[in-house]
């Protein structure tokens, strides 16, 4: 059996991303139904964030969940894409 995919969050996109669009903080929290403190604990790296957490900001935000996840191994992206499951996000 495969042990879990290891995998890594690219925050770094979140802010940019925001201001483009002319949202606070607040309201990509509303907008992603996630709460303005932990928005910033993300961002600021004190707080990775869960899967369903990181899925409402990428949809609130119009951007692709591959465009913030960071695999160790590459081939870790494939399992997912076959398996069409969740599985290879798990840490």
């Amino acid at each position: 059996m495969r042990s879990s995919p290891k995998w890594s969050v690219d925050v770094a996109m979140i802010d940019p991303a925001r201001i483009l669009r002319g949202w606070t903080r607040r309201d990509l929290g509303r907008k992603a139904n996630v709460e303005e403190g932990t928005l910033c604990d993300l961002i600021a790296g004190r707080r990775r964030p869960t899967f369903g957490t990181l899925r409402a900001i990428c949809h609130a935000l119009g951007l692709p969940m591959e465009a913030m996840i960071r695999f160790t191994n590459p081939q870790d992206w494939t399992l997912a894409d076959r398996t069409g499951t969740d599985e290879a996000h798990a840490v």
